[in-house]
């Protein structure tokens, strides 16, 4: 696969996970198109799984990746108890939390 194809591909994935995160945690924003640590043109995994980052102040953002940890959607940054209540949606609709390291951009 090109470049144009993988980014083009990883965009229309990106837009469904975003879609989903945005129905339980509110704003959501594009991360990754396509897969970090690979020699070829990849777009990031269809498998949607959830992670809970931690921020500064008491804050944590929700993200939804693919199997291998590429972030594909990640959330405003939000209180501590409301992205735990959005993990919890999450995993009621049958997302399933990924409990290795998420990749992100920086």
């Amino acid at each position: 696969m090109d470049y144009f194809q993988a980014v083009q591909e990883g965009r229309t994935i990106v837009q469904r996970a975003i879609k989903l995160l945005q129905e339980v945690a509110g704003p959501s924003y594009p991360v990754l198109f396509m897969k970090t640590g690979r020699t070829d043109w990849s777009p990031v995994g269809e498998e949607n799984l959830y992670s809970v980052i931690d921020g500064k102040n008491d804050t944590a953002a929700v993200v939804i990746c693919d199997s291998d940890g590429n972030t594909k959607a990640m959330s405003t940054w939000l209180s501590k108890g409301d992205a735990a209540k959005s993990a919890t949606i999450l995993e009621s609709r049958g997302i399933v939390r990924f409990r290795g390291e998420v990749k992100l951009p920086i």
